[in-house]
């Protein structure tokens, strides 16, 4: 073989190896692991940003309710934060996105404790509780809510309730030597309501005036409950 065609096979020679070597180079570097950052609660642009910049390729996977977390923010990833992978390979995350408003159920009337399973159920929290006296609803039961039935709200928010303590007991006012009328007023701002009249003559006492009462005065009775009076009438 002439010289020259030996100094040309070893020039090509040369120049595979050197492609062949920059070719494995390249590759090694492409297959260089790194840590996987964590993106979680950043928004999704800034996490898009973060990962790239190490070397991934960044996918949003899905989109999740989320009432913690605002809008378009990450709230999950894959591989986790501290993973090594090698460079080029994917990043997947979760994005969050505002829950549907959920109206509020109807709770007058349930026991407490079945109150407060609907409330959850309907993905809210139990809020403020406060006792008060029903004639209406049992010991237990729930006399009012806010937000009321029906209401729409978003996801978590807490619902307040009244609970009965049952009917109350107040002391009676007296009302004896009052008139007919004013024994109304008193005995209903007392929270009392009058019940049956009957009449007696007394000529020691003036007409219309109250004779008796029944329950007698600052006797404990069930709030709402009537008094039988007794009216003069001479």
């Amino acid at each position: 073989m002439a010289m020259k065609d030996l100094i040309g096979s070893a020039v090509v020679a040369a120049v595979v190896a050197a492609g062949t070597t920059f070719a494995l180079h390249r590759m090694v570097l492409q297959r260089e692991a790194a840590e996987v950052p964590s993106v979680l609660g950043l928004p999704g642009q800034s996490a898009r940003a973060l990962i790239e910049s190490r070397g991934f390729m960044f996918v949003v996977g899905e989109e999740r309710d989320d009432a913690k977390v605002l809008p378009g923010n990450v709230v999950a990833q894959r591989p986790l934060e501290g993973s090594r992978i090698e460079r080029g390979q994917t990043v997947e995350v979760v994005l969050a996105r505002s829950p549907a408003p959920v109206k509020a159920p109807a709770l007058a009337g349930l026991a407490l404790a079945d109150a407060k399973q609907r409330i959850e159920a309907a993905k809210l929290a139990v809020g403020k509780i406060t006792e008060d006296n029903s004639a209406d609803v049992k010991a237990g039961g729930v006399i009012s809510q806010s937000p009321a039935e029906g209401a729409e709200t978003k996801v978590g928010t807490a619902v307040d309730l009244v609970v009965s303590k049952g009917v109350g007991q107040l002391p009676v006012p007296s009302v004896i030597g009052r008139s007919l009328a004013k024994a109304k007023e008193e005995l209903g701002k007392a929270g009392f309501t009058v019940g049956n009249v009957r009449s007696r003559s007394d000529e020691d006492h003036t007409d219309g005036l109250i004779l008796e009462q029944t329950p007698a005065a600052n006797q404990s009775a069930a709030k709402g409950s009537a008094v039988d009076l007794v009216v003069n009438r001479t």
